[in-house]
Protein backbone atom coordinates (compact mmCIF):
# COMPACT_ATOMS: atom_id res chain seq x y z
CA UNK A 1 0.00 0.00 0.00
CA UNK A 2 1.33 3.42 -0.98
CA UNK A 3 1.81 5.94 1.79
CA UNK A 4 -0.17 9.13 1.04
CA UNK A 5 1.88 12.17 0.15
CA UNK A 6 1.89 14.97 2.71
CA UNK A 7 -0.07 18.14 2.01
CA UNK A 8 2.91 20.37 1.22
CA UNK A 9 0.96 23.48 2.20
CA UNK A 10 0.84 22.24 5.81
CA UNK A 11 4.62 21.83 6.13
CA UNK A 12 6.76 24.57 7.61
CA UNK A 13 9.81 25.74 5.66
CA UNK A 14 12.25 23.35 7.37
CA UNK A 15 9.94 20.37 6.81
CA UNK A 16 9.42 21.30 3.18
CA UNK A 17 13.19 21.50 2.59
CA UNK A 18 13.63 18.15 4.37
CA UNK A 19 10.93 16.61 2.15
CA UNK A 20 12.72 17.93 -0.95
CA UNK A 21 16.01 16.48 0.29
CA UNK A 22 14.44 13.08 0.96
CA UNK A 23 12.88 13.13 -2.49
CA UNK A 24 16.25 13.91 -4.10
CA UNK A 25 17.90 11.02 -2.21
CA UNK A 26 15.18 8.63 -3.36
CA UNK A 27 15.50 9.80 -6.99
CA UNK A 28 19.27 9.25 -6.84
CA UNK A 29 18.95 5.81 -5.20
CA UNK A 30 16.45 4.68 -7.85
CA UNK A 31 18.68 5.87 -10.69
CA UNK A 32 16.11 8.37 -11.93
CA UNK A 33 18.72 11.12 -11.60
CA UNK A 34 22.49 10.80 -11.83
CA UNK A 35 23.52 13.54 -9.41
CA UNK A 36 22.24 15.55 -6.49
CA UNK A 37 21.94 18.65 -8.68
CA UNK A 38 18.66 20.07 -9.94
CA UNK A 39 16.88 16.94 -11.23
CA UNK A 40 15.25 18.45 -14.33
CA UNK A 41 18.12 17.73 -16.72
CA UNK A 42 18.57 14.15 -15.50
CA UNK A 43 14.83 13.47 -15.73
CA UNK A 44 14.64 14.95 -19.25
CA UNK A 45 17.62 12.85 -20.37
CA UNK A 46 16.03 9.69 -19.00
CA UNK A 47 12.71 10.45 -20.72
CA UNK A 48 14.45 11.02 -24.07
CA UNK A 49 16.66 7.93 -23.75
CA UNK A 50 13.62 5.80 -23.04
CA UNK A 51 11.61 7.34 -25.89
CA UNK A 52 14.34 6.79 -28.52
CA UNK A 53 15.33 3.36 -27.18
CA UNK A 54 18.78 4.71 -26.45
CA UNK A 55 21.44 4.95 -23.80
CA UNK A 56 22.53 7.80 -21.59
CA UNK A 57 25.95 9.17 -22.44
CA UNK A 58 28.66 9.18 -19.79
CA UNK A 59 28.10 12.03 -17.30
CA UNK A 60 31.29 13.77 -18.46
CA UNK A 61 30.25 13.81 -22.16
CA UNK A 62 29.99 17.49 -23.07
CA UNK A 63 28.51 17.29 -26.56
CA UNK A 64 25.47 15.05 -26.21
CA UNK A 65 23.40 13.33 -23.54
CA UNK A 66 21.79 10.34 -25.28
CA UNK A 67 22.65 7.98 -28.11
CA UNK A 68 19.56 6.49 -29.77
CA UNK A 69 19.23 2.87 -30.87
CA UNK A 70 20.19 3.92 -34.44
CA UNK A 71 23.30 5.82 -33.26
CA UNK A 72 21.84 9.33 -33.42
CA UNK A 73 23.35 11.58 -30.74
CA UNK A 74 20.95 13.90 -28.93
CA UNK A 75 21.68 16.99 -26.89
CA UNK A 76 18.86 17.10 -24.31
CA UNK A 77 17.50 20.26 -22.73
CA UNK A 78 14.71 20.74 -20.22
CA UNK A 79 12.38 23.71 -20.08
CA UNK A 80 10.20 24.24 -17.03
CA UNK A 81 7.37 26.67 -17.71
CA UNK A 82 7.69 28.67 -14.51
CA UNK A 83 6.14 31.53 -16.50
CA UNK A 84 3.85 31.04 -19.48
CA UNK A 85 6.12 33.13 -21.71
CA UNK A 86 9.33 31.29 -20.77
CA UNK A 87 11.03 30.00 -23.91
CA UNK A 88 14.80 30.14 -23.31
CA UNK A 89 16.90 27.00 -23.01
CA UNK A 90 20.28 26.64 -21.39
CA UNK A 91 23.30 27.37 -23.56
CA UNK A 92 24.50 25.08 -26.33
CA UNK A 93 28.23 24.99 -25.60
CA UNK A 94 28.99 22.34 -28.21
CA UNK A 95 27.34 21.57 -31.52
CA UNK A 96 28.76 18.03 -31.75
CA UNK A 97 25.37 16.30 -31.76
CA UNK A 98 22.88 15.16 -34.41
CA UNK A 99 19.63 16.32 -32.88
CA UNK A 100 18.35 18.59 -30.12
CA UNK A 101 15.67 17.14 -27.85
CA UNK A 102 13.75 19.33 -25.42
CA UNK A 103 11.42 18.07 -22.73
CA UNK A 104 8.95 20.77 -21.73
CA UNK A 105 7.57 20.63 -18.17
CA UNK A 106 4.78 22.51 -16.41
CA UNK A 107 5.80 24.39 -13.27
CA UNK A 108 4.76 21.34 -11.17
CA UNK A 109 7.06 19.10 -13.32
CA UNK A 110 4.21 17.51 -15.30
CA UNK A 111 5.55 16.74 -18.77
CA UNK A 112 3.88 18.78 -21.53
CA UNK A 113 5.73 17.56 -24.62
CA UNK A 114 9.00 16.65 -26.27
CA UNK A 115 10.46 18.71 -29.09
CA UNK A 116 12.97 17.12 -31.49
CA UNK A 117 14.99 19.26 -33.88
CA UNK A 118 17.73 18.26 -36.32
CA UNK A 119 21.07 20.01 -35.85
CA UNK A 120 20.81 21.86 -39.20
CA UNK A 121 17.59 23.54 -38.07
CA UNK A 122 19.09 24.40 -34.68
CA UNK A 123 22.08 26.03 -36.37
CA UNK A 124 19.78 28.17 -38.53
CA UNK A 125 17.49 29.20 -35.67
CA UNK A 126 19.95 29.76 -32.81
CA UNK A 127 21.64 32.97 -31.84
CA UNK A 128 24.87 33.89 -30.10
CA UNK A 129 24.64 35.26 -26.57
CA UNK A 130 27.40 37.66 -25.56
CA UNK A 131 26.29 37.31 -21.95
CA UNK A 132 26.52 33.51 -21.94
CA UNK A 133 29.35 33.35 -24.51
CA UNK A 134 27.48 30.48 -26.12
CA UNK A 135 24.78 29.64 -28.64
CA UNK A 136 21.23 30.01 -27.36
CA UNK A 137 17.91 28.85 -28.66
CA UNK A 138 14.39 29.36 -27.43
CA UNK A 139 11.13 27.56 -28.05
CA UNK A 140 9.64 30.63 -29.70
CA UNK A 141 6.67 30.58 -32.07
CA UNK A 142 9.08 30.92 -35.01
CA UNK A 143 11.22 28.03 -33.77
CA UNK A 144 8.25 25.73 -33.13
CA UNK A 145 6.67 26.61 -36.51
CA UNK A 146 9.69 25.33 -38.45
CA UNK A 147 8.75 22.28 -40.56
CA UNK A 148 11.74 20.32 -39.28
CA UNK A 149 10.59 20.52 -35.66
CA UNK A 150 8.80 17.40 -34.40
CA UNK A 151 6.55 17.85 -31.37
CA UNK A 152 5.68 14.74 -29.38
CA UNK A 153 2.79 14.98 -26.88
CA UNK A 154 3.48 13.84 -23.32
CA UNK A 155 1.30 10.72 -23.58
CA UNK A 156 3.44 9.46 -26.49
CA UNK A 157 6.74 10.65 -25.02
CA UNK A 158 6.17 8.85 -21.72
CA UNK A 159 4.77 5.52 -22.97
CA UNK A 160 8.10 3.73 -22.62
CA UNK A 161 8.66 4.98 -19.05
CA UNK A 162 5.57 3.35 -17.57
Amino acid sequence: MTKPLPDLATLDDAQLIEHYGATMVALLERGIVRSANNPMADIAERIVASYVGGELAAPNEKSFDVTSADGTTLQVKALRRTRSNRTGLSALRSMAFDELAVVVFENDMTVIEGVFVPKAAVEELMGWSKTWQANRVGLTRKFLADDRVVRVPADQLLTTLR
